[in-house]
Formats: C-alpha cells, sequence, structure tokens
C-alpha cells in the first residue's frame, strides 16, 4: 500500500480550481484541513511553486488574493497536492525541503529561473529552524518522495530527470541552501547572525557541513539585511560550482560575489561580510606560490603584508571562517601558529557531526568511527589529535570489516588495477555514482601536462594512467579518459565522491621505531615541499610530514559509500596499517 496519494487539479486564471465537488469527501477533507505539500506548474510558462500547507484551499485563496506578483504572471494552471499518513510537522518541512531542491537541480540548465522559492517563508524557515532525526524521515524519502517523484512527476512531464538517483549525487543537492541543518548548524549561524561585529572560526573535520553551513548563512545573510555586501570565498577548484549554487537558488543578487582569494584581494573592494571557505588553504607570501597570488602585495595597501588573511581582514568588517587544520597541505597554505595568531580574538565554534560517510546499513560501526580511525592511523604520534573532534574509543571493526560491501578495505597487489576494477564494478551498479581512483603527490605531478592527453603519470603492467587535466571543477570534466584519471589533492580539496581508491605512496614511510616520516625525495610536487635552506629550520622535516599526513587525510575522506587502499611501492605502510587497525 502507498504512503501517499495526490489529488491534480487544474487552475483557472484568477485561481478557481476545477472539479472540487467532484472529489470524494475525505479527498475535499484533505484540501481544507490536510498536512500537504502543493506544487503549481505552468503548462507554458514551465514554472514551479512549491508549498506546505495545513488547509490548501484557504492557502490557494490566499496565493490569488492578488497581493503575490508572482501568481499573476506565472500562468499557473496545474496543481499537484501531495498528502500522506506520515506528514505530520517535522515531515512536511522535510518534505518540501527535499521537492525545492530536486525541482531547483532538475531545472538547474534552464536559462530561467523556474523554481519559485518563496523567500518569506522557505529561505527564513530553512535558516530559521532545524530538523533532526523524527520517526519516519526514511520512510518520507523513500516511500513518499522518491515514488510521488518517479511515478507521478516524471510521468505527467512536469520533471526532466526520470530517477530521485541521478539528483542525489549533484552538489546542487549537497550543498543546497534549502536543505534543513542540524540543531548544532542552526546555533552557529544564528549566532553569526545575532552578532554582526564580531568575528567567527568555524572548526570541523572533513564532512561535517562547514560548506552547507556556509550557504545557509549567506542565504539568511541577504534575506535579513537585504542591502548588505557579501563576499564568498572559494578554492579555484570550486568556484564555478559555487557560481551554479548561487545562481540556481536566486541567490546571485548584485550585493554577493562568489571569488577566490586572489581575485578578492585584486579587486580591493570592501564587504560587510566576507565567509571564506577551506581558510585553511589561505596563501601565505613565498616564492612556493603560483605567481598570481603573490602580485596581491603589489597593490600598495597590501605591500606590507604576509598573507591573504591579513588581506582580507583589511577588506571586511566581519569574518567568518570554515577551517580545518587536518587539510592544510603545503607550505603555500596559512600556517598554523599564523592562523591561531591572526583569530585570537575570533569565536571559534566546532562541528561535529559527519554528513559525508556514509557506513553501510546493518554495520556495528559508524562513519565517525573510521574517521577518528583515521586519524588516529596518520596522527597518533603528533600533536594535531588534540585539535580535533577525536574520540580514541572508535569501532575497530570498520577496518576489519573483509566483507565485499564493507566500507573500508585495501588491496595487497596490482593497486592500480585492484582500485579502477573496484570503482569500475560500482559504476556498474550505480550509473549515477560520481567515482574516482586518487593518489598521493608520488609521480610527477606538472598542471601543464593537463593539456597533454598523451601524457601519462602512472604506470603499471600494461595499464597508463595521467594525472587529473585541470583542477578546477575536474569531477565534472567531459573529458573522455576524466574517469580513468588520477585525481590529485589539489583537484578534490573540498568534493564529496561516492566511492574512492587511494594510492599511497612511498612518500610516506614508516621509520624503525614505527613512526610516519614525509619523505621529500619521493615526494613529487615541486612546489609542495620546503627548499634546502627551508629545511634548516628548527620543526620544518616535522612540518613536512604532517604537510604529507594531509594529503592523504584529504584523499581518505572524500568518499560518500567506500574507500579502498592500494599500496604504490609502499608495502612497509600496509603493514603499519594493519598493526595499528586491525591487529589486536
Amino acid at each position: 500500500m502507498a504512503k501517499y496519494g495526490y489529488i491534480k487539479l487544474a487552475v483557472g486564471k484568477d485561481g478557481n480550481l476545477s472539479r472540487i465537488s467532484n472529489l470524494r469527501q475525505p479527498e475535499q477533507n484533505t484540501l481544507q484541513n490536510g498536512n500537504v505539500i502543493y506544487v503549481y506548474r505552468g503548462s507554458k510558462s514551465k514554472k514551479l511553486y512549491v508549498g506546505q500547507t495545513k488547509h490548501f484551499i484557504q492557502r490557494n485563496d490566499q496565493h490569488y488574493s492578488g497581493n503575490e506578483e508572482k501568481f499573476d504572471v506565472a500562468q499557473f494552471d496545474e496543481v499537484i497536492v501531495l498528502y500522506s499518513s506520515i506528514f505530520n510537522g517535522s515531515a512536511l518541512d522535510d518534505a518540501e525541503s527535499q521537492l525545492i531542491t530536486y525541482f531547483t537541480t532538475d531545472n538547474s540548465k534552464s536559462k530561467k529561473q523556474n523554481v519559485y522559492i518563496d523567500s518569506s517563508e522557505i529561505i527564513n524557515r530553512t535558516s530559521g529552524n532545524s530538523v533532526n532525526d523524527y520517526k519516519d524521515r526514511d520512510k518520507v524519502a523513500t516511500e513518499v518522495i522518491l515514488p510521488f517523484w518517479e511515478n507521478e512527476l516524471y510521468k505527467f512531464g512536469w520533471v526532466r530527470t526520470p530517477t530521485l538517483k541521478e539528483i542525489r549525487t549533484s552538489e546542487l543537492v549537497k550543498y543546497s541552501p534549502i536543505k534543513e541543518l542540524t540543531t548544532q548548524q542552526m546555533d552557529i549561524l544564528s549566532e553569526i547572525i545575532e552578532n554582526p561585529h564580531k568575528n567567527f572560526v568555524i572548526n570541523g573535520d572533513a564532512g561535517t557541513g562547514k560548506t552547507v553551513l556556509l550557504t545557509h548563512l549567506v542565504a539568511k545573510l541577504i534575506k535579513d539585511r537585504p542591502n548588505i555586501r557579501v563576499a564568498v570565498v572559494v578554492q579555484p577548484n570550486w568556484e564555478k560550482t559555487a557560481e551554479l549554487i548561487f545562481k540556481v537558488y536566486g541567490m546571485n543578487s548584485s550585493n554577493v560575489d562568489v571569488l577566490t582569494s586572489t581575485k578578492m584581494i585584486k579587486a580591493n573592494q570592501s564587504y560587510d561580510v566576507t565567509v571564506v571557505d577551506e581558510s585553511h588553504k589561505l596563501s601565505r607570501r613565498g616564492n612556493k606560490q603560483h605567481p598570481s597570488f603573490n602580485k596581491v602585495y603589489d597593490i600598495d595597501r597590501f605591500r606590507d603584508l604576509n598573507n591573504h588573511f591579513e588581506a582580507i581582514e583589511m577588506l571586511t568588517k566581519q569574518m567568518v571562517l570554515m577551517y580545518d587544520v587536518l587539510q592544510v597541505i603545503r607550505p603555500a597554505n596559512i600556517s598554523r601558529g599564523t592562523f591561531e595568531k591572526l583569530t585570537k580574538n575570533f569565536e571559534k565554534k566546532y562541528l561535529t557531526t559527519q554528513f559525508r560517510i556514509q557506513a553501510p546499513e546493518g554495520k556495528s560501526y559508524t562513519s565517525e568511527d573510521y574517521i577518528n580511525g583515521i586519524k588516529y592511523l596518520l596522527y597518533k604520534d603528533t600533536n594535531l589529535l588534540s585539535k580535533t573532534n577525536f574520540n580514541p574509543n572508535f569501532n575497530r571493526d570498520v577496518f576489519r570489516d573483509d566483507t565485499p560491501d564493507a566500507y573500508f578495505g585495501f588491496f595487497e597487489n596490482k593497486p592500480l588495477k585492484s582500485l579502477f576494477d573496484w570503482v569500475e564494478e560500482d559504476r556498474n551498479f550505480h550509473p549515477e555514482h560520481v567515482d574516482r581512483v586518487l593518489g598521493g603527490l608520488v609521480e610527477d605531478w606538472k598542471q601543464s601536462d593537463g593539456k597533454d592527453a598523451s601524457i601519462t603519470h602512472w604506470h603499471e603492467d600494461d595499464m597508463s594512467r595521467r594525472w587529473n587535466s585541470t583542477q578546477e571543477n575536474w569531477v565534472n570534466s567531459e573529458e573522455d579518459d576524466a574517469e580513468d584519471q588520477i585525481g590529485s589533492v589539489f583537484g578534490v580539496q573540498g568534493i564529496d565522491l561516492n566511492k574512492v581508491g587511494v594510492l599511497i605512496g612511498d612518500d610516506l614511510e614508516v621509520l624503525e621505531d614505527g613512526t610516519l616520516f614525509g619523505n621529500r625525495n619521493k615526494f613529487k610536487n615541486v612546489n609542495g615541499k620546503f627548499s634546502k635552506e627551508d629545511f634548516e629550520a628548527p620543526n620544518a622535516q616535522s612540518e613536512f610530514t604532517l604537510f604529507v599526513l594531509n594529503i592523504y587525510y584529504v584523499l581518505l575522506t572524500r568518499g560518500i559509500n567506500g574507500i579502498r587502499i592500494g599500496f604504490w611501492r609502499n608495502d612497509k605502510f600496509m603493514e603499519y596499517l594493519k598493526n595499528t587497525l586491525i591487529v589486536d
């Protein structure tokens, strides 16, 4: 028996609903006093409007009272009213936000904004309330929204995408400003909004929802303070995606700029609020930079500065920084010590709920067990665990599970072939998945090589693979061999993937005393390691080791549905992993 029902009605120009009197009495009662989701559509304009109400007939009259311009110009001539036995208050909010996100993503390729988002209700509500888990949340997603989309909306021609699987992997869904926030995220957002003269650092491990919080924060800022100027600072590999998200959700107003730190500083414009995604990657002055990063210091007012952080601080009244100490991946990034000094008077907040990683159903372990285990594997002999949300009492079953569908695993032989076979198998089962093989920087890495498909970098027997051809928006690359390229950390930091293979190379050595060591002689990114002179400085080697550890931490925390490791000329690390995480 279906968990939902629907009523499809024609809508006249003045909002009159046809055939109401011909409906069964229970259906009439539902329209009068039922918890429902409703979707208006214009068959000619192709525009949609999504809402929720407990009194649809009354709400329809309000829409067509002459006070809502969109209902005067959108030419809505149809409406579907969705009802369900599990539509309580929280479920209604959740179902509405899911449908808005899916409709918006389905329409993202349209040149016009065809999905109406009621800024006075939707943005305000989802930026002002949170929906935590409730009794029937899984049922709403799988037994109401999914079949309603695939069996009704697609059949009627109201949507372009036949299955929700294709949509749910989209970054437009993952980072939607319409998605419901957790109580923790909502509390942080509210505090930022209520304290416009205070600066914030939002600390969070990989996958804890920092970017989702960012999109909600911007939505709330431009809703509450329409004359505000907001800068959203992102990394180059995410700039186009961020622009698309803000565009399709109607947040690309003239007072919001999405740009990299270099572009912001060169523009030399002032902002009321600057929100920085991945602030651990802000650039510091030095010869290990891309030349354009250092060009900003040619501007007179920034001539004596040491990093992009200081320049951005001069250009904004309020700073909100998304930060993860474990994702500083090269000397060009602002150092931990400098960041701590510059943010000494910032309010520090912490996100702890893991969203990205999804342990398989029916397992004894959780996503948090995996994250804590990877932290322990890489950082147990450093001083960084105390600076993160680390729980030493993680369940090691996540690393001992040797079933085919386990979240974690590794291959002892033929790492290149084994990892590509594994992701290819998953693509056959799940064509909508975005799966990739990633690697440490242990083969020659030159960005210019990406222009020539004949240049390959990874070789095993008769297999040849090349590095990612571009850093910007690599996972959405339309090149014929994109899925066969091996991703570097520069192409995937901040990106969600489904299943991920990781090649761990011999730049990460295991010393005789059992500690980990970053070997600069095996590390092939020339801009990512210290010079000989730099290595003479105190703690230079330990800092370089942390860069290597952080690169592998980033790679090992990209996968939503699974991770497999291949050991690239590094059997010692394989034994280290077994002894650290698997052996009692």
